[in-house]
């Protein structure tokens, strides 16, 4: 049966000279086949070559058809040919550009180049600056404020997700270093604990590097156990970080763990528990030991040391309020962003895209005589309340630029008429989808190709060309030379056309009769699960048309809900990571109160012996452990505030300082606090004064 492919015409050089991959099975393209009117041939993917054919070994003497053209089979691509610029793509065919054609206003190929060096690209560049100031000279009309944009090709893929990809690098490195300032801060307290046997060896002749050696040995111990820890989670974690990727990430489908990442992270493994296992052992190594064996190891360590772990707690608690910050603007904003009025209704509509192919249906009669009858069919289908068509979706990323100019209006100076979104569409689409008509009428069967030409404009167009009353006006589209004006009969909805972030543009449709195309979206509106009618859709394409291919057969939420998709990733991403963050906090936090404690069981005892009760106990420490928090707060919101204006380009609806969100983080970073150093608080007022006077 028919399939549906993802195609792209290339040059004849593309494939082999520029990508530098020669077909596994056959050859590329000949100078003949990228000529016009040469013979038609195509190069297929391994993956199209195993699932529809087989993996048939005389393919290259076979042809198949294409949109009802026979091409034959020259090439097989390798398994592993999956370049950027073609991810997905099935099948490749000449380009067959005919240079004679004048069409220089149509800017519809992208150039791919190799570079002889790096210092060719900055030579590209500036060449091409030149070579658009003179077709601009030459031609003002079709080139006036056009120019190229020549930039590596990695770059140009992975831009959009740039940002957050450097956040998200960012937010591990925090991570990592909160773990590590933990650490840190158990190799401080542990070695004081252990000052008196510290003391003895270095009594008994145990030089300073000797004990240093031994501390730090166990600090790399301690990294390698954790890194190997991580690596074992880094293998389950993979899958799980691919399945929440974005579908259509680059190179999302070759993430995982391998040799280089395995050798990255045992040696940050190992160099987080050198850098940080340094300073403890360094401490320990200049222990005192009359002083410490005096002490009997009674001595909670120095007054340094302890500054140093409060130091170190008020940073990992600053550095885990700075991710809570991000992740709560990133929250914020995803939560905007699913608030936004789309301006149409996409629950229980079922899109698919229909390509007719041109063989087959050459002119506007076999066109309107294919969708005219499936609309009627699938709306008298059971539980289906409306069918229409249209040529572009709204957020399924295509895009369609038009010029136009009002009648009676000045004509626009020559290369600078205004742009349109242009659509066509068939009478139902503006019910199916609930795109109102707020003023006027939408299209009926009446407007076909015999009546007078109409266009229905949307609110920004009809606000900002015709002072908000443009029924009864007429307006022009691409034909400056022979206008044809159409009546405006109707003014639709502004809606999301690229995206829930971007802001609505200038929108025009016409009906479909009157202008018919090959490649149409069709939406059916449903009172029940879209997915439910899907067969009974495609029995009913297949009954008109068996060798019409469906595509893109999916509910419009799942559409709406792709946009999000990249600040979903972000948002859990980002998210998961504070709340990493706010544990290790917590747990740090908590050992050092804790360890505080155990150190001043002498003190504690006293001042219970003296009449203190448990509330003031409780108060005493939580006071003391709160401070330190706060301390952490304060530094944290300043970072916080300079560091997540690097959110910007993620944020929607939301400012990157936002004080509501700021105070709701430092409220959780407290409540955390204060949970973390409840047990040891408590822990205190449990202590036996007459125990503690006895061991003195």
């Amino acid at each position: 049966g028919a399939q549906r492919l993802s195609g792209a015409a290339v040059s004849r050089g593309m494939l082999v000279d520029v990508l530098g991959v020669e077909p596994a099975l056959g050859r590329s393209f000949t100078d003949d086949e990228d000529r016009p009117d040469g013979p038609l041939a195509v190069v297929i993917s391994d993956g199209f070559w195993r699932r529809a054919l087989g993996a048939d070994p005389t393919i290259l003497e076979r042809s198949i058809l294409l949109n009802d053209r026979p091409y034959s089979v020259v090439g097989v691509m390798p398994p592993d040919f999956e370049p950027l610029p073609f991810l997905g793509t099935d099948v490749w065919t000449a380009l067959q550009l005919d240079e004679t054609v004048d069409d220089r206003g149509g800017a519809y190929l992208r150039a791919v180049g190799r570079m002889t060096s790096g210092d060719a690209m900055e030579q590209t560049r500036l060449r091409s600056v030149e070579v658009g100031r003179r077709l601009e000279e030459a031609y003002p009309l079709e080139n006036i404020d056009t120019g190229f944009n020549v930039y590596p090709l990695q770059s140009d893929l992975v831009r959009q997700a740039s940002t957050a990809l450097w956040v998200l690098l960012g937010a591990v490195l925090v991570v990592l270093l909160i773990a590590c300032v933990n650490v840190a801060n158990l190799l401080l307290a542990r070695g004081t604990t252990r000052t008196s046997e510290l003391a003895v060896r270095i009594a008994l002749g145990a030089g300073k590097v000797r004990v240093a050696s031994q501390l730090l040995t166990e600090s790399l111990l301690l990294a390698a156990v954790g890194g190997g820890l991580g690596i074992a989670l880094a293998f389950v974690g993979t899958d799980l970080l691919v399945s929440l990727a974005p579908a259509g990430t680059p190179g999302i489908d070759r993430v995982g763990v391998n040799g280089r990442i395995l050798t990255f992270a045992a040696g940050v493994s190992l160099a987080t528990g050198l850098l940080f296992g340094l300073l403890p052992a360094l401490r320990a190594s200049n222990t005192d030991p009359a002083s410490a064996i005096r002490a009997g190891g009674r001595t909670g360590g120095s007054n340094t040391a302890a500054r140093l772990r409060n130091g170190l707690v008020i940073g990992q608690v600053a550095m885990a309020l700075v991710l809570l910050a991000g992740g709560g603007l990133l929250v914020r904003s995803f939560q905007n962003l699913g608030r936004v009025d789309l301006g149409f209704e996409p629950d229980g509509v079922l899109t698919m895209q229909i390509q007719l192919p041109q063989v087959r249906y050459p002119d506007a009669t076999s066109r309107i005589g294919f969708f005219g009858p499936l609309e009627e069919r699938l709306a008298a289908l059971p539980g289906v309340e409306g069918a229409g068509s249209i040529t572009n979706l709204p957020m399924a990323g295509f895009d369609g630029d038009n010029t136009f100019w009002v009648e009676g209006g000045p004509a626009p100076e020559p290369g600078l008429e205004p742009s349109v979104w242009l659509r066509r569409a068939t009478p139902g689409y503006f019910d199916t989808m609930g795109l109102e008509i707020v003023r006027g009428r939408g299209f009926d069967p009446s407007d076909d190709a015999e009546a007078t030409r109409v266009i229905i404009v949307n609110e920004t167009l009809e606000r900002d060309y015709f002072d908000g009353n443009a029924i009864g006006r007429r307006l022009n589209v691409n034909n400056p030379s022979d206008p044809i004006w159409r009546d405006i009969v109707g003014v639709a909805r502004d809606i999301k056309n690229f995206g829930i972030r971007s802001e609505s543009r200038n929108a025009l449709y016409v009906p479909y009769a009157q202008a018919p195309s090959t490649f149409m979206f069709t939406v059916v509106k449903t009172g029940m699960e879209p997915e439910s009618v899907a067969s009974a859709v495609r029995a009913e394409v297949s009954a008109l048309d068996p060798d019409i291919a469906l595509a893109g057969v999916q509910p419009m939420v799942e559409i709406v809900d792709s946009t999000l998709q990249a600040d979903r990733f972000t948002m859990t991403l980002l998210g998961g990571f504070a709340l990493v963050a706010l544990l290790l906090a917590a747990v740090g936090l908590y050992g050092v109160v804790s360890y505080t404690v155990s150190t001043r069981v002498r003190e504690m005892g006293v001042r219970i012996a003296l009449g203190a009760n448990g509330g003031g106990i409780r108060a005493l420490v939580l006071r003391w452990s709160l401070g330190l928090s706060a301390a952490g707060i304060v530094l944290g919101g300043l970072g916080a505030f300079v560091l997540t204006r690097f959110l910007d380009d993620l944020l929607y609806g939301v400012d990157a300082a936002d004080v509501p969100t700021f105070a709701l983080v430092a409220l959780v970073m407290a409540g955390a606090a204060l949970a973390a150093s409840l047990v040891p608080a408590i822990r205190a007022t449990r202590v036996d004064p007459i125990t503690v006077l006895k061991s003195e």
